[in-house]
């Protein structure tokens, strides 16, 4: 997937912006605050409906203004253009069109628009709790698979429902339809999420050895409240009836695919626990090539590249090798501080960025 044309009204500090862009590589340059990030966050938008950080629709309003709109247009792999635009008023909330024709959902976009987003903030995912990790892998298996983004759907609307019911001290009888739906969907979750990691964990070594050294192991596994071997809904209801004591005083539902893991290992220690910080970098990095990897290998069209302010995160060398290599997968937006000495292509189109104002230079 290739985006040609971008345009931005009131969105964060840009007042309007209106580009074309490269279908290889895209780079941005610029100090601080002047609205790389920005940019980069109009795009991840376009293909998801959400930002990439941790913010709702109003915060994206340009400072004093009450609307906002993001249009972009694409061309895929069969070279026909497909058109997303995002629009949200203080007043009406959210509409999003694809081919100038209104979703009745904004999940009904996730998918068209594959992309890989890569930043410091993406530290989250080797280093922080299981919940930023669920969030990697279903964000991934939803743009890939939508049968499974409807079943995460699904299992999502159960789960609030019968947490809702458990906050008003509801009996097991009146918890029964929910707890059903749950391991109905929550057993198809658990399963792709296994048939996902039986795919993915070998791409994610392959990289980490590229990166690092081929004498090291990377490991990625799924930790699940059910056993491969006991998964069956009449399992999953047995679990969740044992744990009702806890969930009555908790509140909370305590079991399904919403508490499971995906763990990291590098030669079989733990890398939350135990990484150093250069491991955590090359494991992050090696998540990012393999995701564009699973993309293309799963998608019909290729994946996006959004690559933010990595000169923070990379020495120059892994940076220049981080950069020819996504350039192999797709589209590649890249921003950061002062141009890149190696890596980027010859033919690149490179941008500055001041004061939320974005020009080609040459």
């Amino acid at each position: 997937m290739i985006l040609r044309k971008l345009s931005l009204r009131n969105f964060r500090n840009y007042d309007s912006l209106d580009l074309e862009f490269s279908a290889s590589a895209n780079f941005i340059c610029g100090y601080n605050g002047q609205g790389k990030s920005n940019f980069l966050e109009a795009i991840h938008l376009l293909a998801v409906t959400r930002s990439f950080r941790p913010c709702n629709d109003r915060d994206l309003l340009k400072f004093e203004r009450d609307h906002f709109e993001i249009s972009g247009e694409f061309v895929d792999e069969a070279q026909i253009r497909r058109h997303v635009n995002v629009c949200y008023s203080s007043a009406t909330g959210k509409e999003v069109s694809l081919d100038r024709k209104r979703l009745s959902s904004a999940a009904a976009l996730i998918g068209v628009i594959p992309v890989v987003h890569f930043s410091p903030e993406s530290h989250r995912i080797t280093s922080g709790p299981p919940a930023e990790r669920r969030r990697l892998v279903d964000m991934l298996l939803c743009q890939s698979s939508p049968a499974y983004l409807s079943d995460w759907q699904e299992y999502q609307r159960s789960l609030k429902q019968r947490n809702a019911l458990l906050n008003q001290n509801a009996s097991a009888k009146t918890l029964a339809a929910w707890s059903e739906a749950l391991a109905n969907y929550g057993c198809r979750i658990i399963a792709a999420r296994r048939r996902f990691v039986e795919a993915f964990a070998p791409l994610v070594l392959q990289a980490y050895q590229d990166i690092a050294s081929p004498s090291f192991s990377l490991q990625l596994t799924y930790q699940s409240q059910l056993a491969a071997g006991e998964l069956t809904q009449e399992n999953y209801l047995k679990l969740l009836s044992a744990s009702h004591a806890v969930e009555m005083r908790r509140k909370q539902t305590q079991v399904g695919p919403h508490r499971d893991d995906f763990v990291l290992a590098i030669d079989g220690r733990e890398l939350r626990r135990f990484g150093s910080r250069g491991e955590h970098k090359s494991t992050l990095l090696a998540l990012k090539m393999a995701e564009a990897t699973y993309f293309k290998d799963k998608s019909a069209n290729a994946p996006i590249i959004l690559l933010d302010d990595l000169q923070s995160e990379l020495d120059a060398m892994r940076l220049a090798a981080a950069v020819k290599h996504f350039q192999k997968f797709g589209q590649l937006f890249v921003t950061a501080l002062a141009p890149l000495a190696e890596g980027m292509s010859a033919n690149a189109a490179r941008y500055e960025v001041v004061a939320g104002e974005m020009k080609w230079v040459e």
